[in-house]
């Protein structure tokens, strides 16, 4: 019975560190915002792909410790004319100060006047200011705030620039029970082609706009795994694509 309850406890031990979970893409309000967070519970890191206009500056402060943004310690990630960097919170109405970026920032991804940002770091950086993330299901909050311009200043001209949001962590695909989908050509023109895993006979296909709002949803199986762009505009759009086990995610861009 003993060496049951551990093998048990083993297997429960590496689903856990192996889970992967994604909030995908939270609309932030405002022209065309949103964030989401992917997190790898296999190489223990996290993956925020932040989307929104080229000329305007976005904070989004992350599982804060009070209504407002201006508490003090809040961990904030903010887009700006430096680029992405990670500050911290003074509190009230003070200016954030720049924090250690343990961001790991990919080139950006510029088409029609959107920037696409997309950035990795580790679960837990050992810093007070930095929240922790981990690859547990549930949810916590999110505070946002854009500016009219990319220059980092105060977001007092307005009640429609700021505002709240839930990240909502739910299983997405375990490395050992899923392989990725390909999906190309990507940018498309017509026609996307879903290359499926061996294990997996149908999918369920959602796609979802920069604000985060559905536009589609198909089910494709292996006898006719294709879709149809043509009647998108041009942009990038968020691919999700959910079967019994999982949920993958993917950013396509539309010429």
């Amino acid at each position: 019975m003993k060496k049951i309850t551990l093998l048990l406890f083993v297997f429960a031990f590496f689903t856990t560190v192996a889970q992967n979970t994604t909030t995908g893409p939270i609309q932030l309000g405002g022209p065309d915002f949103t964030v989401q967070f992917d997190v790898n519970g296999s190489n223990n890191t996290v993956t925020m792909t932040m989307i929104g206009p080229t000329n305007r500056w976005l904070g989004v402060a992350i599982n804060p410790s009070a209504s407002g943004m201006g508490a003090s310690g809040d961990d904030v990630i903010i887009f700006s004319e430096s680029g992405l960097n990670d500050y911290y919170m003074t509190g009230g109405n003070a200016e954030p100060n720049p924090d250690t970026n343990q961001w790991n920032v990919e080139p950006e991804d510029v088409t029609s006047g959107v920037v696409t940002i997309v950035a990795t770091r580790v679960l837990n950086t050992g810093e007070s200011t930095d929240h922790v993330f981990t690859n547990s299901t549930g949810t916590i909050p999110l505070l946002w705030a854009w500016g009219s311009s990319l220059e980092l200043s105060y977001h007092g001209f307005g009640t429609a620039n700021r505002g709240g949001a839930q990240a909502n962590f739910t299983l997405s695909s375990p490395d050992y029970v899923l392989k990725e989908f390909e999906v190309y050509p990507n940018p498309t023109v017509s026609e996307l082609n879903f290359d499926f895993p061996s294990n997996v006979q149908s999918a369920n296909v959602q796609v979802y706009n920069v604000l985060g709002k559905q536009i589609m949803q198909t089910q494709l199986n292996r006898t006719f795994p294709k879709m149809n762009t043509n009647a998108w505009t041009s942009g990038i759009y968020v691919v999700q694509i959910i079967t019994e086990d999982a949920v993958q995610t993917k950013r396509i861009i539309k010429q």
